[in-house]
């Protein structure tokens, strides 16, 4: 952990390896773990980088520099440092799979039963249908989800869910980053849960991964975590330049109007007052993919209990890949009590994941 000088790094080696870089993932592990609470997110400079069409740079977050203890847990705990996938999947599984889409018990497309999810749902309202399932039978006591903004709609946020009602406010893919680890410390100091279920995307997973395992990871907070439901991403974009330069200016679609946004494999589809207003080609917005995006071979969060997306199912379903011992009895019992239902996933469906699973890897891996 020393490097040549023998000195641990800290901060300032975070921001010159990986936020001048522009591969910061925005995951929130930095943050999560500071035990001096000496970083936080400077929302004035967010919004000031925004305007710039600038998300992840060197001052994104504020240091306060009378607090920093210089410890390195910030940089021993940053997923871009220190976590690598195949080591983490052959620790979790006992070996590395060996094909793009990782280890798994099986393959379905579901949705679920109850008609308050499925009205708002992305797809089939699998994830929702899951936590709610989790908390009812006591598995998880809460769980870290992510809602909009109040003040600006579709900007994320990270929030504590410890009611059904809160699973439904949160509902809906968002397509943008946002620090869900700091809810996972939320959660577990400021409320005291110990017991906690999320939906993450890939990147946020490898945080919460590297949380749990790097040497100076905070397992207080990274192994109250005891259900990871993971999305399928091929990328996420700047609140700024997917919501207000391209929809709002460009298109002339203000946000707080848009119902649904919906960006599968090759096209983009915006919602307003529940019908389709905008529906054009992925490509458009290729350039506004985020730089450690660009980066990223995991499509289908190969660490997570439970995969899940839209991708590979009809309309209203959605894809879900079960791969540990603790995703499968959740899984088993909401299916068995009746929270969802399910299907075996169709081979086309299969295959198209698989697809797209290898193209990220070698998009990632080129890049």
């Amino acid at each position: 952990m020393r490097n040549l000088i023998g000195r641990y790094k800290e901060f300032s080696d975070l921001e010159h390896e990986v936020i001048e870089r522009g591969i910061c993932t925005v995951c929130g592990a930095c943050v999560a773990v500071c035990p001096y609470n000496a970083l936080i997110p400077r929302e004035e400079t967010l919004h000031r980088l925004e305007l710039h069409e600038l998300e992840v740079t060197p001052d994104i977050y504020e240091k306060i520099e009378e607090l920093c203890g210089h410890c390195g847990y910030c940089y021993y705990n940053c997923p871009q440092i220190m976590f690598n996938l195949d080591k983490a999947e052959e620790k979790e599984f006992g070996s590395v799979s060996g094909t793009v889409l990782g280890h798994y018990r099986g393959a379905y497309m579901a949705r679920a039963l109850d008609e308050r999810i499925r009205a708002r749902a992305q797809s089939g309202g699998v994830a929702t249908a899951l936590l709610k399932y989790a908390m009812d039978k006591k598995i998880i006591r809460g769980a870290v989800v992510v809602k909009s903004v109040k003040e600006e709609p579709w900007k994320p946020e990270p929030a504590v869910a410890t009611k059904f009602e809160d699973l439904l406010e949160a509902q809906g893919a968002k397509y943008t980053p946002t620090a869900a680890l700091i809810g996972v410390k939320r959660a577990v100091l400021e409320w005291g849960i110990t017991r906690l279920g999320i939906v993450a995307t890939p990147c946020q997973v490898h945080g919460l991964w590297t949380m749990k395992t790097s040497p100076r990871g905070v397992l207080k907070v990274g192994d109250a975590v005891v259900l990871v439901l993971g999305t399928f991403c091929y990328g996420t974009y700047s609140y700024n330049d997917l919501f207000i330069e391209y929809l709002m200016k460009k298109h002339g679609i203000l946000p707080s109007t848009i119902t649904k946004v919906d960006i599968d494999t090759e096209r983009l589809r915006v919602y307003v007052m529940g019908e389709l207003k905008l529906d054009v080609h992925r490509h458009e917005i290729h350039d506004y993919l985020r730089g450690s995006c660009r980066v990223c071979r995991d499509f289908s969060n190969k660490l997570a209990d439970i995969s899940l997306g839209g991708v590979g199912s009809p309309p209203g379903w959605t894809t879900v890949l079960v791969r540990s011992e603790v995703g499968e009895h959740v899984f088993k019992g909401a299916l068995e009590e009746g929270y969802i239902e399910a299907q075996p996933l169709p081979e086309e469906g299969f295959h198209l994941i698989e697809r797209l699973a290898k193209m990220k890897f070698e998009k990632g891996v080129e890049d």
